[in-house]
């Protein structure tokens, strides 16, 4: 199994990227945040790959361009 510090704690997560750590836990059980969760009950808690950051981030830059591009399109087409 990989080392601890391998993975960031909600909190850890949630701080990097400067959001609340109860928006991390919705995009991990939505699904768009990879990790695997650590106990049983209300006391569990989720581990997240440290690679989900660069992940994330080449997501949002990918999305920023295409609209970027989409922005470009509509005013060429605009006449």
């Amino acid at each position: 199994m990989d080392k601890e510090e391998d993975f960031y704690t909600v909190m850890e997560f949630s701080n990097k990227l400067r959001i609340h750590p109860n928006t991390v836990r919705k995009l991990v059980k939505s699904g768009k945040i990879q990790s695997f969760r650590i106990g049983e009950g209300p006391r569990s808690d989720y581990r997240i790959p440290k690679t989900e950051i660069s992940r994330i981030c080449e997501f949002d830059m990918m999305k920023l361009i295409e609209r970027m591009i989409d922005e470009k399109m509509e005013k060429k087409n605009v006449p």
